[in-house]
């Protein structure tokens, strides 16, 4: 086999029990399996050398072992047998000489096992070997680090070096469902759950926008694709356009974020009962009207989620989960998504008590949370496609026909900084003049508009939502 990796696990799992070391190591290797599957290899093994992983491979894999949760450092080895310092130094020497020729170089030793030599001895003296052939020796800012480990009577030579992420495989800790919009904070929750060995479902909200839930969908994907070998996650889909046209009707302005927040949290409760140990979301304090601390609280104990809300972002800036965003490889289609058109955008109430928002939550009818879930979707991440996601698409439309009215549903302020040419703001207009017309309605990001669209129909209009909203329009125009 011609590739060979020695897999440095992560520093906690070797210190685990000697009853639970096993599982965690025989997690790992069935994800770092996946790696080798997913990419066509047909001849591999693993063993276990003292608290590591060498894996003898038929095709490169290096980069795509760093990413799997469990694995600190991963390296392209050559194994080196060796029968004292003399003939250890002569073998690697050999084989490195042309890799310092004209450089500076240094030299970094680990030593297990008993021997009749130090770490040092072996870099003081296969760097004596070297220096004819560099530029000389530099500890500080080498050309060229020889990094080697010395495992009883082998040598373990790296060529190629790769850090991985660290935390536990995947599989170890459990299962947990997380509320996934798609934007920024919210995989990187999922990914900083996952990380510590959990089985992480999605949640995905429809709020109007068949663009932000693809986008939603594909960010699911990347996590999967990417990271989370070892585990095929459910995509769970509740179409909320019902129940948010409800409470922007019914539901006291100030309140209308916080109670949308607590029947998330309810309908996330029914889908995780019995499946899960815990709820993940993406909230960070205050980085929202309805994440100040006083609206979490109150959200969970109206929602009567009995389950633990994990907040791995809890007290992280923007900054920082960007940071780790763009790391994790989703930022660019999170950045896409955007936030769905405001159902409260100003005047919203920070620091609701409990029996105020009980008392604003009741005003939602048992009927229309029951219709929010008889409209669940359960797909699969790996196995489904874009176009299994997608909610009643006819409503959607990226063209203005030819004679179609356009109207505009966002506040008379935006309307007047700008609008697609020739819209009429809705509010402005008698609909039953219009009834004959073919109507094609926007907002902000394509949310309300659908909700709008889905209403008129109802009514007997010919009406559409426009893909992405004022912004579709405007790219549309550039």
């Amino acid at each position: 086999m011609p590739y060979k990796y020695l897999i440095t696990v992560s520093g906690e799992i070797p210190l685990k029990s000697w009853r639970s070391r096993p599982r965690f190591y025989k997690t790992l290797i069935k994800n770092l399996s996946e790696v080798l599957r997913e990419y066509g290899s047909t001849n591999y093994s693993f063993k276990i050398v003292d608290a590591k992983i060498l894996l003898e491979s038929d095709i490169d894999v290096l980069e795509d072992l760093s990413k799997v949760f469990g694995v600190m450092r991963v390296g392209e080895v050559d194994l080196i047998s060796f029968s004292d310092l003399g003939d250890l130094v002569r073998k690697v020497g050999e084989r490195t000489a042309g890799l310092v020729a004209n450089k500076k170089f240094a030299v970094r030793v680990k030593r297990f096992g008993t021997h009749n030599f130090t770490s040092l001895d072996v870099a003081r003296e296969l760097g004596s070997f070297l220096k004819p052939y560099s530029a000389g020796v530099d500890l500080e800012n080498p050309d060229v680090e020889i990094i080697l480990e010395v495992r009883g009577p082998v040598t373990y030579l790296y060529k190629r070096l790769a850090e991985g992420v660290g935390g536990l495989p995947i599989g170890t800790e459990g299962r947990a469902l997380s509320l996934l919009s798609g934007g920024i904070d919210s995989p990187v929750a999922a990914w900083l759950v996952a990380k510590r060995g959990v089985l992480v479902d999605f949640l995905h909200f429809f709020m109007g926008s068949p663009s932000a839930s693809r986008l939603a969908f594909t960010v699911a994907r990347t996590l999967t694709k990417n990271w989370f070998y070892g585990h095929n996650p459910r995509f769970y889909l509740i179409d909320l356009t019902h129940a948010l046209n409800y409470i922007r009707v019914n539901i006291r302005w100030e309140f209308r974020q916080v109670v949308l927040k607590t029947l998330m949290y309810y309908l996330a409760s029914k889908i995780a009962a019995g499946n899960y140990e815990a709820v993940v979301t993406g909230e960070s304090i205050g980085q929202a009207s309805s994440q100040t601390l006083a609206n979490l609280s109150a959200a969970q104990v109206v929602s009567g989620l009995q389950l633990p809300i994990l907040r791995p972002l809890v007290g992280f800036d923007k900054e920082e989960i960007v940071s780790i965003a763009r790391k994790v490889g989703t930022y660019e289609i999170s950045s896409m998504v955007g936030e769905p058109c405001s159902i409260a955008p100003s005047r919203v109430r920070t620091r609701v008590t409990v029996e105020e928002l009980r008392n604003e939550f009741a005003k939602l009818p048992e009927d229309l949370i029951e219709k929010a879930l008889s409209t669940l979707k359960i797909l699969e991440v790996r196995s489904s496609g874009l176009e299994d996601v997608i909610p009643d698409k006819s409503v959607v439309i990226d063209y203005i026909p030819e004679d179609a009215v356009v109207l505009d549903l966002r506040d008379l302020d935006s309307y007047l900084e700008w609008h697609y040419p020739g819209a009429l703001h809705y509010e402005s207009v008698n609909l039953e003049d219009l009834r004959d017309k073919t109507l094609v309605l926007y907002c902000d990001r394509g949310n309300v508009s659908y909700v709008e669209a889905l209403k008129l129909r109802e009514k007997g209009f010919k009406a559409y939502s426009f893909l992405n909203g004022a912004e579709g329009l405007r790219r549309g125009l550039t």
